[in-house]
């Protein structure tokens, strides 16, 4: 027997498959907690508000005063309130049990991850057997929603959680099966019932009656049961009446019935038994928010379907059609776990889109139900011998799927990034990189990979034969799921916290700095400074402060924020500053003295005093746009290759001071149309054209991408210029002096001409 087979054998006993699981969840979550910084601001802000730096913590955080009962509204929200405070309370215990830093405020947050992953391939285990399990477990740990929560403080990791445990609890407590040994079966109900009841709790606190308990109570009355025997019925029934309870106390907390206004036809809300149904307005224990007497119009009923696809990329497209084939699959298992999957995919999503249009954000709950139904399929797909119905169209649609929110994820990365926040609150720091590829770009090649194994598996699979290149397949999917889960972990949360994290400049001034050396900060970093370096920063309240400081002879250290930078080059009045980390894309840390360090100041070379030296290529003739901007020259190679970044330097003189924001352009039109469009901000947008001055230089460097599979080679004609507005409303700069041959009638100037190749 190979070494494969002997593991593979190993795996299908119960127990060795969830230990694996179990040793996978934590390879995956735990390592490396305390390596990325906190994200600034979102998770900063979170930390220092619940739990300080230790020092600090004398200070107590502040919150809200509770309100005070009236007999309008005699629920308020207590300071002893218990529904939706599990991860503030796990962020302080942590940080009071685990230690005062990132990892001990993240260490109850993984645990929960990690309780989740087992939790869930329990209940794979019992409805579809150990290898369903693993598979399931694989799944759910390539999913962002799952690792980012159990790893990040802006995470409600514990209502998934909490109804991972629920279900598995009332799956096994309905399971009872015959001829188990008395022991077994004891510890087997003992452990069932351990998991309802840490299920419940967990559930209520981290998602209150709606998200926390409903959803899974009602899942498990919705999906049924599919086994003979009283244990089953009696488990689904239990989980009916819970659910309806739950239901009654939220709809006794969150609405009255008042007699209707006499007069108005018809009455002013929803009525019932000729009573008026009347939203409270008052904090609900069981809900632990506000529910809105109105909704939220700006929240659509499907706006959390961008957070699902995104968080699950790229397995959760196949669930729909998991669940699909689960309900009809000949085994009442597998049916039971399509059903259960269905609805509790279904029941996190309604909650879900209720809670955000009439409490407030929250994150989808339902991914594990995901992970559970393309997990027990994936798992009968291994299993079975003949090929599945549609095999061919679902591997299209999984296949075509994934390229396509691949390539969404490659434009819309913000969605990503604020997964755990809404509102693309988390810009993608765009100078990312892993390795020799653009960080996001690798979402786009792991996925593509996943689905290249899944459609190996499902095209090449032959009926009556277990296909060796079909299994393969599948095992490849898997890996690469296993490295996509280390990706959101080991690259992706570090990676982005590099430049959305002041941890990684504030680690380079305790680089850099000797005894004695101050650092003063512009900008609110929150108890940073305190948390990564163990003393307080002295603060700043404007630019002036920051330049005073680095005018010292002393060296000094200082943090402004990048849009400061422009403004300190201009009242600096020449004194020597630097630019020691730029990774940051919030915050610069500067300092007067270099002593070693390299100095990275875009403005050093990008706006300077005296005419460049080395321009490749000048204007026959003079060229000024709108009197006040002259064009002196530009480096531009005379061959770009189709689709290939070309990097373009163009040199001004400024003559009098610009009135507005300009945007620059540059156009690449040939026979075939515009192959290339160069618009973007000058200088990288670090000093708008609102802030040159007479007697400038301006040196704008930037890369351009000109044509590509569409155009052909051959000649085009290179014009630029200025603009401002937006399309269809563009208005060009006037361009006030320039030989008649190289401008047209739209304010263009043309420099030069390329051949694409």
């Amino acid at each position: 027997m190979s070494f494969v087979h002997r593991i593979a054998t190993w795996l299908s006993r119960a127990p060795l498959a969830l230990v694996a699981c179990a040793l996978l969840a934590a390879a995956v979550i735990l390592p490396g907690l305390g390596g990325p910084g906190l994200w600034e601001p979102q998770e900063r802000q979170l930390a220092d508000r619940l739990a300080p730096p230790i020092p600090s913590a004398t200070t107590p955080a502040t919150t809200p005063a509770p309100s005070k009962p009236t007999a309008a509204c005699p629920r308020t929200a207590a300071d002893d309130a218990y529904a939706r405070t599990l991860t503030a309370r796990a962020i302080k215990w942590g940080r009071d049990t685990f230690g005062d830093s990132d990892a001990g405020r993240r260490w109850p947050l993984a645990v929960l991850g990690w309780l989740t992953v087992l939790a869930l391939a329990a209940t794979a285990l019992r409805l579809a057997g150990p290898r369903a399990a693993l598979v399931t477990t694989l799944v759910v740990l390539a999913m962002p929603l799952l690792v980012l929560q159990a790893r990040m403080l802006t995470s409600e990791i514990g209502t998934p959680c909490g109804a991972a445990l629920l279900v598995y609890g009332l799956v096994a407590l309905g399971d009872r099966r015959p001829g188990q040994r008395a022991a077994l079966a004891a510890l087997d109900l003992a452990v069932a019932i351990v998991a309802i009841a840490a299920g419940g709790v967990i559930g209520f606190v981290a998602g209150g009656a709606l998200l926390g308990l409903l959803v899974p109570l009602g899942a498990i009355a919705l999906a049924g049961h599919r086994r003979p025997g009283r244990a089953g019925a009696i488990v689904v029934v239990l989980a009916a009446l819970a659910a309806g309870a739950l239901v009654a106390v939220l709809a006794h907390q969150l609405y009255d019935l008042k007699p209707l206004y006499p007069g108005l036809t018809p009455p002013p809300a929803r009525e019932v038994l000729g009573r008026a149904i009347i939203p409270t307005n008052c904090y609900s224990s069981a809900l632990g928010g506000l529910w809105r007497p109105d909704d939220d119009l700006h929240v659509i009923f499907d706006g959390s379907f961008e957070q699902i696809a995104y968080g699950t990329f790229p397995w959760g497209l196949l669930a729909p059609i998991a669940m699909a084939l689960l309900l009809a699959a000949p085994d009442p298992r597998r049916r039971r776990a399509g059903a259960l999957g269905l609805a509790w995919a279904g029941a996190a999503w309604l909650a879900g889109e209720v809670f955000l249009r009439k409490v407030g954000f929250t994150v989808y709950a339902g991914f594990p139900a995901l992970a559970l139904a393309i997990g027990v399929w994936l798992d009968d797909l291994l299993a079975r011998r003949d090929a599945p119905a549609g095999g061919r169209l679902i591997a299209l649609f999984f296949a075509l799927g994934v390229i396509d929110l691949g390539k969404d994820l490659q434009s819309f990365t913000d969605k990503l990034t604020s997964l755990l926040i809404g509102n693309d609150g988390v810009p993608y720091p765009m100078p990312s990189r892993f390795g020799f590829l653009p960080t996001r770009l690798w979402l786009l090649v792991l996925g593509v990979l996943v689905a290249a194994g899944v459609v190996v598996a499902l095209v090449a699979r032959r009926p009556g034969a277990r296909d060796r290149l079909a299994t393969g397949g599948a095992i490849g999917a898997l890996a690469v799921s296993v490295a996509l889960a280390v990706f959101w972990s080991a690259v992706w949360q570090p990676r982005i916290a590099t430049h959305v994290s002041s941890k990684a400049i504030l680690e380079t001034y305790q680089a850099l700095a000797r005894p004695g050396d101050p650092l003063v900060v512009l900008g609110d970093l929150g108890q940073a400074p305190l948390a990564y370096t163990g003393k307080p920063a002295q603060p700043a309240s404007d630019r002036t402060q920051i330049i005073a400081a680095l005018g010292k002879p002393d060296r000094v250290f200082a943090i402004a924020p990048q849009s400061e930078l422009c403004a300190i080059h201009r009242e600096i009045a020449g004194k020597p500053y630097y630019v020691i980390d730029d990774r940051n894309q919030r915050s610069l840390l500067l300092s007067n003295k270099l002593d070693g360090a390299t100095d990275l100041n875009p403005l050093r070379t990008a706006i300077v005093h005296d005419e460049p030296k080395a321009i490749s290529a000048r204007p026959k003739g003079r060229v000024v746009f709108d009197n006040k901007i002259q064009l002196l020259g530009w480096d531009l190679p005379r061959t770009i290759g189709r689709g290939a970044p070309t990097e373009v330097t163009v040199y001004y003189k400024i003559l009098a001071p610009i009135s507005g924001s300009w945007k620059a352009f540059m156009h690449f039109d040939g026979a075939a149309g515009r192959a290339g469009n160069g618009d973007h901000e000058p200088i990288a947008g670090r000093c708008p054209t609102s802030t040159w001055q007479n007697g400038d230089y301006i040196v704008d460097r930037f890369t351009v991408r000109v044509g590509g599979g569409a155009f052909p080679g051959g000649r085009y004609d290179v014009w630029l210029g200025f603009f401002t507005g937006t399309a269809p409303s563009f208005k060009n700069m006037p361009v006030s002096e320039a030989p008649g041959d190289m401008r047209d009638s739209v304010d263009r100037v043309k420099i030069a001409n390329v051949t694409l190749d």
